[in-house]
């Protein structure tokens, strides 16, 4: 059917835009979010690390993956803050997951260097800054996985829908099991 050639073309075209390898679609970013946190394999009492200052979405698609998100403190960029960040991660943190609130990325570098000496995979949700950069890269394009809003309400609108970008084809490919009901890319 057309639709699924248009939404194929689009998946194609926003990994190419964001500079990643694969792009699974969505019904909204906040379907990305959950998406990414079961390609992870987020077991119940699982926690996730997320900034006290977010859209209520951040913290229910943890929810709804029967994780538990645990808040950090933000900086004065009214983002993720790597130092409380550190502080945070205990024996059952899974995955930290900044946010880039209103358009504003968080200090990727000090994010990842607390995720490498830790061990932990970094979900971007970059639902409310489709477009923005850091250090000249594409946010939501630096971490295991990137999440994007198409809400009315977003930069980029599409009326609704998100994406979910990754460079990491096993990842990509739970990820659209998930979102296919089990097929496979």
């Amino acid at each position: 059917p057309a639709f699924k050639a248009k939404t194929y073309t689009l998946e194609q075209e926003f990994a190419r835009h964001c500079g990643t390898a694969h792009c699974v679609a969505s019904t909204s970013g906040t379907s990305s979010l959950l998406m990414a946190l079961h390609a992870l394999g987020l077991s119940p009492g699982d926690e996730v690390i997320v900034p006290a200052y977010t859209f209520v979405a951040t913290y229910s698609a943890i929810v709804f993956a029967c994780g538990i998100p645990m808040l950090a403190e933000v900086d004065d960029s009214l983002t993720l803050d790597p130092a409380d960040v550190e502080k945070r991660i205990t024996p059952r943190t899974r995955a930290i997951m900044p946010v880039h609130m209103l358009g504003n990325p968080c200090d990727r570098d000090g994010i990842m260097a607390v995720a490498r000496r830790h061990g932990l995979p970094v979900i971007e949700d970059a639902c409310q800054a489709n477009g923005a950069t850091y250090h000249g890269r594409r946010v939501g394009a630096i971490g295991a996985m990137g999440a994007f809003s198409l809400n009315f309400f977003k930069t980029v609108s599409s009326g609704a829908g998100g994406l979910l970008v990754t460079d990491d084809r096993e990842l990509y490919g739970r990820a659209f099991a998930f979102d296919g009901q089990g097929h496979t890319p």
